[in-house]
């Protein structure tokens, strides 16, 4: 909504006097009814003309009718929300003549005394105001208008405070859940709920957003790409936690293709030290510290049938609580393995995760400064 008061002039050749025939009588006052006026309207409008009928206008007696009437316009603009809330638009206003040419009439604005004052709940700013005359041909007649070009800033306050901030809390708040154990706390579950929470978000800020069918805005994209962006992040925490389940299954010795990967090519991308301990295999490692020698027992002991009986118990009960020992040490050596496994490959994604992150964020930021500041 643009209201603007407008002040218009042209002259009647049928009304000119000597101010001395009239007692130096120069200008008068007449009723807008009983004086001829140009039908000037605005091409913009798109509701009721709801100006304040002015009943008077001004003759002087050279000819010259001014007509003071303010313009409380409801006009269209088309809008170029791709960089919304930091775009700058520039809207027009048109005034000129339906029935008459511009032969036919001649008319002025005063540029010094038009004055445009913008009403809308203090969400635009003014940068400037650009007047000019347009003429053209039809019908082999000549045909004028004037235009205004009203160009304004939108004062992104509001909007950065309530989408921009929250939806940059919430991204950091689950860039931050990296950090939280993987084998003592279930990250699934509260990645889920940042993600249910910022969907929430959205379903909310949409009322905010302008409609327009013109195109998507840049803060669209931004939110389009955050929400994406935790769907990969909650995706890489399953990807991780499967990895740490077979900590619990049946399937306990991690592949020799997976521990290549991981501590020969991982290991040396996220510039973490190589555990050579995992390079070792079980079978190895329980056969060099589980071996259980049966000695030689003495002569004396040998010749009490009861006492070589309960000797020959007691070592195979030694021997099944060393076995079974092993077996557990083996266990924990492998469950140690697919931890620091799921570690490296936690560790890679979310650097991945990151870089993408600070990539968009810095892209985003660049494109909304050049364009408020240009």
């Amino acid at each position: 909504m643009l209201p603007c008061a407008h002040l218009a002039f042209w002259y009647n050749e049928f009304l000119v006097w000597d101010p001395k025939d009239f007692n130096g009588l120069a200008k008068v006052s007449i009723p807008v009814d009983n004086i001829w006026r140009p039908d000037i309207y605005v091409y913009e409008f798109v509701e009721e003309d709801l100006s304040p009928q002015i009943p008077y206008l001004y003759v002087r007696n050279t000819g010259r009718v001014t007509h003071d009437k303010p313009l409380r316009i409801i006009s269209s603009c088309n809008l170029d929300i791709f960089y919304f809330p930091f775009d700058i638009q520039t809207c027009t206003l048109s005034l000129g003549s339906y029935l008459h040419t511009g032969t036919a009439i001649w008319g002025e604005l005063d540029r010094k005394r038009v004055k445009v004052n913008i009403q809308s709940k203090g969400e635009w700013e003014l940068l400037f105001i650009e007047a000019h005359t347009t003429t053209w041909q039809l019908q082999g007649e000549d045909w004028s208008k004037v235009i205004f070009k009203v160009r304004m800033k939108r004062r992104p306050l509001l909007y950065l405070v309530n989408l921009i901030v929250p939806s940059a809390f919430l991204m950091v708040i689950d860039l931050f859940s990296f950090y939280l154990p993987l084998h003592r706390v279930d990250r699934g579950a509260f990645k889920m709920t940042l993600l249910l929470g910022y969907t929430v978000f959205l379903l909310i800020m949409n009322d905010l957003l302008p409609n327009n069918a013109g195109g998507t805005p840049i803060i669209g994209i931004y939110f389009s790409v955050c929400l994406a962006l935790m769907v990969i992040s909650l995706m890489e925490t399953i990807f991780v936690m499967n990895i740490l389940h077979q900590t619990r299954s049946n399937v306990l010795e991690v592949p020799p293709f997976l521990r290549t990967l991981t501590f020969s090519i991982i290991a040396k991308l996220i510039c973490s030290e190589p555990l050579s301990d995992f390079h070792i295999s079980p079978e190895t490692a329980i056969d060099s510290c589980c071996k259980v020698k049966i000695l030689d027992m003495p002569e004396n002991l040998k010749s009490p049938p009861l006492t070589q009986m309960l000797l020959k118990k007691l070592s195979e009960d030694i021997f099944a609580i060393r076995s079974h020992l092993d077996s557990k040490n083996k266990k924990a050596l492998m469950q140690s393995e697919w931890i620091v496994v799921a570690s490296l490959w936690d560790c890679l994604l979310f650097r991945v995760y990151l870089l993408f992150f600070v990539l968009f964020s810095v892209v985003i930021i660049v494109s909304w400064c050049m364009w408020y500041t240009a």
